[in-house]
């Protein structure tokens, strides 16, 4: 049996799960907000619904020490491709304040990637 160890930071994961959070906030108060222009707006609920998969996501990457690679890969992956599209839908629904916390989260996102690295416990392999 062998053994690798995967060796991601978690403060870019708590980053990210602190992003999607304030931006869960910001689309719920954006939905319900007849101020905001986007009140009751299916993009909105798309939004809202996006953040809280990245919120899930960030959560599970900060807290899971024992992921295998498939895993941890897709929901990397899934975490960026989630962070450019709710940017995009931000940038579309003129949201600035959830524009901002998508670029926190993509910070988060190269930290969790790219950071220091904290090496997790191995994970057997078989």
């Amino acid at each position: 049996m062998s053994t690798r160890s995967a060796s991601l930071s978690t403060s870019g994961a708590w980053l990210m799960a602190l992003a999607a959070l304030a931006g869960l906030a910001v689309s719920i108060a954006n939905y319900f907000n007849r101020d905001s222009g986007i009140a009751g707006e299916p993009g909105t609920l798309l939004v809202i619904a996006s953040t809280a998969i990245m919120l899930v996501a960030a959560l599970i990457l900060a807290r899971a020490s024992r992921l295998g690679g498939f895993l941890r890969g897709f929901l990397v992956i899934g975490c960026l491709v989630d962070i450019f599209g709710t940017g995009f839908a931000a940038y579309l629904l003129e949201s600035q304040a959830l524009l901002w916390l998508m670029v926190a989260g993509l910070v988060g996102w190269l930290l969790h990637v790219f950071g220091p690295a904290r090496d997790l416990k191995a994970i057997p392999t078989s």
